[in-house]
């Protein structure tokens, strides 16, 4: 992925990307301060890779310190999971119930010597939705939320790279992060940390579906 990314003040609009993607940041206007703190960032991919892979690899928190830039640490509460029934509507089809599992988990992220833990609520839609929202109180956020889509890609579909094929059951995977951290000291601290995730995130999935579903299949 051949993208660049630059630091523009509050109230600028960073868009690059190739007709195969999408990403960029937007500064929201969170928070009463003069100078809006708060950061929004969006990038849609093609990967060639089922819609359940897609999910189950960003399902799988537990070893997000394993590929996910600046995640040092990662784990699920699972005494916190829960299931709920919701209903839904595909065009054409008659109404059906799925089930939706919601589950609190911990991040660890940063680089020496900068260093920070948060707590999110995560519910997981299979194969459609992912939502993490971070727990309000005592954290480093006044609002963070991250939401990843998985949609079925059309044969006219072109993946991020020329080098990769579009497989018939390739993913339309669309991420966005939005944050405010509680305090500008936090703000001066961590920005850093959470733009250069947001810009590495989406190729560190991909990387992680090529280790291990191209590795399943030979």
């Amino acid at each position: 992925m051949n993208l660049a990314f630059r630091w523009r003040r509050p109230g600028s609009l960073i868009r690059q990307g190739r007709a195969a993607g999408k990403r960029g940041f937007l500064t929201l206007p969170f928070g009463s301060s003069k100078q809006p703190t708060g950061q929004k960032f969006q990038e849609t991919q093609i990967f060639p890779y089922s819609r359940e892979q897609v999910f189950d690899l960003v399902a799988d928190i537990d070893r997000y310190s394993e590929f996910v830039p600046m995640c040092t640490e990662s784990r699920v509460f699972h005494n916190t999971r829960r299931v709920e029934q919701i209903g839904f509507k595909q065009a054409g089809q008659d109404p059906a119930v799925t089930d939706r599992h919601v589950v609190q988990a911990e991040l660890a992220v940063g680089y020496p010597p900068f260093r920070e833990r948060y707590t999110s609520d995560v519910v997981l839609e299979r194969p459609w939705r992912i939502v993490a929202t971070a727990v309000p109180g005592g954290g480093i956020f006044t609002h963070m939320r991250t939401i990843w889509e998985f949609a079925k890609a059309g044969s006219s579909a072109r993946p991020h790279s020329p080098f990769i094929q579009t497989a018939s059951d390739s993913t339309r995977v669309s991420f966005s992060i939005e944050y405010e951290f509680a305090s500008p000291l936090h703000a001066q601290a961590a920005s850093l940390v959470f733009d250069t995730m947001a810009q590495k995130n989406m190729a560190a999935y991909l990387a992680r579906c090529h280790l291990l579903y191209k590795t399943a299949k030979r």
